[in-house]
């Protein structure tokens, strides 16, 4: 677009009539300050009709004869086009005269000079108002203080498919019956009684035809009523909103639809419950089979689980493999019910090809309104909360909101986002707990255990976050961080004692796959020089250490260069007493479970005699974990096992500690 010179733009700018010219395609090139004024009046908004516009996507449908006549000047069918039109201000009726005229733009384009000129002065008397009517766009019809119909233009008989000549002097509810006590009804007579200005759009069943609505007040006690179709309008609304509140893979309301639902029923004070749905491992049928399969499985799903619900609720797709039900029930053994019949009836397997079948397992979260939430984020939240614990818990397939879970929730969500930041500045440290000899009664190695000093949680314990920084991706992180705090101490103690014991770091099974964390592992070392006969990877049972090929693959490779590897908590998971013969393990560390049980369980003691005689068979180390008394000792070595971790020895203790009473000193 190329700007007016100054002189040209002042010119235009002292019309009083409303300038604006269009290039070939309807775009407004140029504007003058009286066309920005009236389309400010008009729309409140001077963007739908500003510079950059298309002006004939701004009349598209709604000024058809308008489009039609800029574009036939445009594409030189006529040399100019004139209409006079009512333009329906809030204050007064209005008329004005479009005038369109072929022109060429600075660039020498073709485009069009279009002018608005208000006419209403023009238009008086009773025998222009009469032309004027009959080439309006808009239909138009009068009515007397007596609701007789006198004046009726051709669009109005058009649209209205009525004669002018059989219908003036006719009472329009005598028409049109069905409409006494209708909008059309009340706002007719609320202008004529009154004496206001209404505009409104209603649906008219008769016509079967939506209608915009301009209705003024006569001087002689009637009503002048201008009125158009605007079906095509609506329809495109009703598409538009059919758009936005529908999820495009199962067709089913979506949470924008669904907000709506719930918003209306707290609004009229209607009791009833939400269910989150959500389907345990869906991420991994979408690995496995392909995203295409996952859709075919929620379609398939949802249309299942709208056939079951029709009598109770709403079904909502919120997106992914989320699902809301709200149903009008707060009777919470109501509710169960509701529930174990969803639960159940998805124990059947859904087949979605001859060869393919799946078996869904969900997890549900339920809220009650008004008691879990007064408003609709409210209920959602906790809705969501309440599926989420369920998802944790595996006792129950469904789970109801209590206060306490948002607490909690949101004090994982601090911890979620605080792993997202620089470690060494959350307040992440690490404790060291050192392993003692039976025999010798000195440390023969030591423990790694991570500890954090949040800045707003304060102290948490491993239980309080380990799990949340696996379930959010970030262990590959935080381990990588350790190993670079632990092995940098390490370092200086190798360079000013001499330290040659082993160093034993906590892994978790999700890491032992990824090339990165063996990468890390083998660079810090050469890093701060630390031979690799120092190093111990401790982890804990786990099916896929025996089932990975990938991990087996990671972990020969460690011992191959040196490093040990030790299996913590053995025998409280899954069990790996078959398969110890083929896995490299070099240290069995027994779970406290067993220990703390010496003396008091029978049956735990000769658990743990044949795990001690099994590590001795192995030719493996083996270490008592959380040992706290002499008689634990005792039966332990009576038995074969020699090495010893717990509090009896000494509780996990800082780095200035550790190195003070065991590296320092027995350095001496």
């Amino acid at each position: 677009m190329h700007a007016f010179p100054q002189v040209i733009q002042s010119m235009l700018d002292a019309l009083e009539d409303h300038i604006a010219i269009i290039d070939l395609k309807g775009y407004i090139q140029y504007t003058n300050q009286a066309w920005n004024l009236f389309s400010l009046e008009n729309d409140g908004d001077v963007n739908t009709t500003s510079v950059g516009v298309n002006y004939l996507d701004y009349l598209d449908h709604q000024f058809i004869l308008e489009h039609s006549g800029i574009k036939d000047v445009l594409h030189n069918k006529r040399q100019e086009f004139s209409t006079i039109y009512a333009c329906h201000g809030p204050d007064n009726k209005r008329f004005f005269r479009m005038n369109v005229e072929k022109c060429l733009l600075l660039n020498g384009q073709p485009g069009a000079f279009i002018r608005h000129r208000n006419v209403t002065k023009e238009v008086q008397s009773d025998e222009v108002v009469a032309d004027v009517l009959e080439s309006m766009t808009d239909a138009f019809m009068s009515l007397n203080e007596n609701w007789q119909i006198t004046h009726l233009n051709g669009v109005a008989q058009r649209v209205l498919n009525l004669n002018a000549e059989k219908v003036i002097g006719k009472n329009i509810w005598e028409i049109y019956p069905e409409a006494v006590n209708s909008e059309f009804h009340m706002n007719y007579t609320k202008t004529m009684k009154e004496k206001v200005y209404i505009s409104f759009e209603s649906y008219f069943d008769t016509l079967t035809s939506w209608f915009e609505i301009h209705s003024y007040p006569r001087v002689d006690g009637g009503v002048s009523i201008y009125f158009k179709n605007i079906n095509v309008k609506k329809e495109s609304e009703m598409q538009k909103e059919a758009y936005e509140n529908t999820n495009r893979l199962t067709s089913l309301p979506n949470r924008k639809a669904i907000s709506k639902k719930i918003e209306q029923l707290i609004e009229s004070k209607t009791g009833f419950s939400t269910m989150y749905l959500d389907i345990n491992g869906f991420k991994n049928i979408n690995d496995l089979y392909g995203h295409q399969m996952g859709d075919e499985l929620l379609i398939h799903l949802a249309e299942r689980l709208n056939t079951l619900l029709l009598p109770y609720g709403e079904l909502s797709h919120l997106g992914g493999d989320d699902f809301l039900i709200v149903v009008k029930e707060t009777d919470r053994d109501r509710i169960e019910q509701i529930v174990e019949d969803i639960v159940d009836h998805l124990k059947n397997p859904i087949e979605i090809n001859i060869n393919q079948k799946f078996t869904v397992a969900v997890s549900i979260g339920i809220s009650q309104f008004p008691l879990d939430g007064l408003n609709c984020n409210q209920m959602l939240s906790a809705t969501e909360t309440a599926m989420y614990y369920s998802k944790q818990s595996s006792e129950r397939d469904f789970c109801f909101y209590e206060v306490n879970m948002t607490e909690e929730l949101s004090k994982r969500l601090t911890i979620e986002q605080s792993l997202q930041g620089d470690l060494s500045k959350e307040g992440i440290y690490f404790v060291l707990q050192p392993q003692i000899s039976g025999i010798t009664n000195e440390m023969y190695s030591f423990e790694v255990l991570s500890r954090w000093n949040h800045s707003k949680l304060g102290i948490l314990s491993p239980l309080d976050f380990i799990e949340i920084v696996e379930e959010s991706g970030n262990m590959l992180k935080l381990t990588r961080y350790l190993m670079e705090e632990v092995f940098s101490t390490v370092s200086n103690w190798i360079s000013n004692f001499g330290f040659d014991k082993r160093v034993s770091i906590n892994v978790t099974s999700s890491i032992l796959s990824k090339e990165l964390f063996f990468d890390d592992l083998y660079k810090l070392l050469a890093k701060y020089q630390i031979p690799y006969n120092l190093i111990e990877l401790e982890i804990t049972e786990d099916t896929r250490l025996v089932t990975s090929a990938l991990m087996l693959k990671n972990i020969n490779k460690c011992r191959e260069k040196g490093i040990r590897i030790a299996l913590d908590d053995f025998g409280t998971g899954f069990s790996m007493f078959s398969s110890l013969t083929n896995f490299p393990i070099d240290k069995i560390k027994i779970d406290r479970y067993f220990i703390q049980r010496i003396g008091n369980d029978p049956q735990s003691e000769a658990v743990l005699k044949s795990i001690i005689h099994l590590s001795n068979s192995l030719q493996c180390d083996l270490v008592a974990e959380g040992v706290e008394n002499e008689h634990e000792i005792t039966f332990l070595m009576e038995h074969g096992c020699n090495f010893f971790q717990g509090y009896y020895f000494e509780k996990p203790i800082s780095i200035e500690d550790f190195q003070r009473k065991y590296i320092e000193n027995r350095s001496k």
